[in-house]
């Protein structure tokens, strides 16, 4: 069984996180001790499956299943260095926030919704997607640019002298 205590979750929020306009990124001193939580909470998932918190009196809470799936793919994200944002699936965004989660410029991103590539919609003056068009279009984009690079590999191995 894994266990979180109380007091030792709150001062590593309080000392690794560093929040600029909902983005987490690790301390520059914590990067160590994200890896090292990541092994340990890898190790102990392994074994159990399952983990508490516990508070200062001993108390347990059973942290639900999806709760620990995503703390540990944050701790994971962080641990490699990954700066997160953590943004919720019905969330509207705005234009610029849509461009930075598709890491793109905010004019490519106006192109992608005047072409209709992305569903948009305007409050007032000002453009909004949605966070669910948003990640759908993403897989779709990330699906295609990762099949067409598997072709590009396999025609390169098929053409005599080709990469090796």
């Amino acid at each position: 069984m894994l266990r979180f205590e109380a007091s030792a979750t709150l001062a590593m929020t309080d000392t690794a996180l560093q929040t600029t306009d909902d983005l987490l990124q690790v301390a520059p001193n914590e990067g160590d001790a994200f890896k090292s939580l990541d092994l340990q909470i890898e190790a102990i998932y392994g074994r159990h499956g399952s983990a508490q918190l516990v508070d200062a009196e001993g108390n347990t809470t059973e942290i639900p299943d999806a709760a620990l799936r995503a703390f540990r793919l944050i701790v994971r994200r962080m641990a490699h260095g990954e700066r997160l944002a953590l943004v919720s699936h019905g969330e509207e965004l705005t234009t610029q926030q849509a461009a930075d989660l598709l890491h793109v410029s905010r004019p490519h991103l106006v192109k992608l919704l005047d072409r209709g590539d992305i569903p948009s919609y305007k409050v007032g003056s000002h453009r909004r997607v949605q966070t669910a068009d948003l990640l759908a279009y993403r897989a779709k984009r990330d699906a295609t640019r990762g099949a067409k690079l598997d072709e590009l590999a396999r025609i390169s191995q098929e053409i005599p002298g080709g990469y090796r």
